[in-house]
């Protein structure tokens, strides 16, 4: 029975975030690395170091654990509800006690890419006499997996009585408004997650190398990666609105009008992007490329935002087609230069969008 509740709610989480989850991962060791001008080990040894010791930066960590487990916990209960999951109901006859048990080994699980980071955490804590600070750590985990399975647990009881979610209506008072409120209720924790390590690692790398050893170049490539992991949102609100707004291409809206709501939607996505960057100005950048890059990013946005309506792509081949992007982001940076890129995504962004807009539904399967 494990087993089987092991495929049907965890086995499929990894399976979606994987990419992401490796994302972070490779830029957290890499990119970061080369940054710091110090090794791998000794960069997140100062890390570790300063999470045992000040407790603002403790505080940061927990929430950004805690955010995690929000995202994976909304993403079982989702899965607990899909038909094809009914059977989950078989575990409403075991006892309580072993039914939490169980969903304690999965959300424990859940929380492997946490553990994989912990385990240096806790190794370095011991080795410098942190004893406190490691205990603290390993008890706020298994209290969120604990409350995790507690939650879960509760979800099943409901299959049980025959409840079903509690699904707010949504009110249309504008499109960018609409798709808005549902960044806000169904993928705030993708979103802060999004800019919280984004604007993080920008800020670690600004206070880290003043204007002196200023190196636009790469700055460059982490706001270009954090951006594109905005494919993300961008992606879940066009599968949100072929479902619940297809009525809107109905509407007696101009496709200029439609181009600018898109536009105002991908513009508030990615403000505390652009905020920290002019905060940036001028002790750690120049003026010109904090302009720059922000309107590269938000080029990018707009490219992402048309590249969904040139037909349906799977989430695989969405992402693998970022990629592409920002191959093209770096042959731009090194050859002719930033202007020309933000130039060359808006006007693309605009042709794509005009040209395929209305073809796009007859291309849905």
């Amino acid at each position: 029975m494990t087993r089987y509740l092991l495929r049907s709610l965890v086995s499929p989480f990894f399976r979606e975030n994987g990419g992401l989850i490796i994302f972070i991962y490779t830029m957290t060791v890499f990119i970061v690395n080369s940054q710091s001008g110090a090794g791998v080990y000794e960069y997140h040894l100062f890390l570790v170091l300063g999470t045992f010791r000040h407790a603002g930066m403790m505080a940061t960590v927990f929430l950004l654990w805690l955010l995690y487990t929000r995202k994976f916990t909304a993403f079982v209960v989702n899965e607990i509800y899909k038909p094809e999951n009914a059977f989950l109901n078989v575990f409403n006859y075991l006892s309580r006690k072993r039914k939490t048990g169980i969903l304690f080994i999965a959300t424990f699980l859940l929380m492997i890419p946490v553990w994989a980071y912990v385990v240096f955490m806790v190794i370095t804590g011991v080795q410098y006499g942190y004893i406190g600070g490691v205990l603290l750590i390993i008890g706020y985990l298994l209290l969120l997996c604990f409350l995790s399975a507690l939650w879960l647990e509760q979800r099943l009881r409901y299959i049980a009585d025959g409840k079903t979610p509690v699904i707010r209506s949504i009110k249309f008072t504008s499109f960018t408004g609409t798709l808005l409120r549902y960044v806000a209720t169904k993928q705030l924790v993708t979103w802060a997650g999004l800019k919280i390590f984004t604007c993080g690692l920008l800020f670690l790398i600004a206070v880290n190398n003043p204007m002196r050893y200023y190196d636009g170049q790469t700055i460059f490539i982490v706001v270009s990666l954090g951006i594109l992991g905005n494919g993300v949102l961008v992606y879940r609100c066009r599968e949100f609105e072929d479902v619940y707004l297809n009525f809107y291409r109905t509407m007696p809206v101009g496709l200029n009008t439609r181009l600018l709501e898109y536009a105002l939607l991908d513009l508030i996505l990615i403000i505390p992007e652009i905020i920290l960057l002019v905060l940036f100005v001028p002790k750690h950048m120049p003026l010109y490329d904090a302009v720059t890059f922000s309107l590269c990013g938000y080029g990018s946005m707009l490219l992402m935002t048309s590249l969904t309506f040139y037909r349906h792509f799977t989430k695989s081949q969405f992402y693998k087609l970022l990629s592409i992007v920002l191959c093209i982001q770096y042959i731009f940076l090194m050859t002719v230069g930033l202007p020309a890129l933000y130039i060359a995504l808006t006007l693309l962004a605009i042709i794509i969008f005009r040209w395929r807009y209305y073809k796009y539904e007859t291309l849905l399967p």
